[in-house]
């Protein structure tokens, strides 16, 4: 009887802890970034090996669904074309000069056609302490790597990309442009604490079970 109520005693408290953690606020004014995104428009240039992306009139709109409004910049973005397989890195800066948060990302796959030249990426880094302060708030981009994903999209009615990219001294002046970032998997301690929540939760019920039929 003393061990179904020890093993009462401890599931309980597994689950209360799991409860708490996931209801507990995160640290004032501090926001953890999970998704954001924003656009502008940009200058597209093509050079003989891919295309350089410039002159950045852009913004980040939106974090974690709420609005925001900070500048956005994509500092070295230079994409490659070879036999339709698009590639290429980039930096990403949001905010200004000593307050921004800085990532970096490498473009996995695109599409150029007609007005439209999109691309999905994977972040892969986020400069310490990958912060900024805007409007009160703190925002924290770090744990935005590993896992971050990042799709870029321009757009420009009349202009066919494809005549753009990897042909030198083309360009797409004030095309649209928009941008966007998600972190794509749970970070691992949030994992280790759903299981041990889980866990805890499925040992409560076994032994409440058996007190029970006790």
């Amino acid at each position: 009887m003393q061990k179904r109520t020890f093993s009462l005693v401890i599931a309980a408290g597994l689950a209360c802890a799991l409860m708490f953690a996931v209801s507990a606020p995160a640290q004032a004014g501090t926001v953890i970034v999970n998704t954001d995104s924003g656009g502008g428009t940009v200058d597209v240039l093509g050079t003989a090996a891919g295309a350089d992306i410039t002159n950045f009139n852009s913004s980040v709109t939106e974090i974690n669904g709420s609005a925001v409004s900070i500048p956005l910049t994509l500092d070295t973005l230079h994409v490659v074309d070879t036999a339709g397989v698009i590639t290429g890195t980039g930096t990403k800066t949001i905010g200004v000069s000593g307050n921004e948060a800085v990532l970096t990302f490498a473009i996995t796959s695109g599409v150029v056609f007609g007005s439209h030249f999109n691309m999905d990426g994977v972040i892969t880094g986020v400069v310490p302490p990958g912060t900024l302060t805007s409007g009160g708030n703190t925002y924290d981009f770090s744990h935005l790597f590993p896992g971050g994903l990042i799709t870029l999209a321009i757009d420009k009615t009349g202009t066919d990309f494809t005549t753009i990219v990897n042909h030198a001294g083309t360009s797409a002046l004030g095309s649209g442009f928009g941008v966007q970032q998600s972190q794509a998997v749970p970070e691992p301690a949030s994992l280790a604490l759903l299981t041990i929540g889980v866990t805890g939760f499925l040992a409560f019920r076994r032994v409440f079970k058996r007190t029970a039929a006790a």
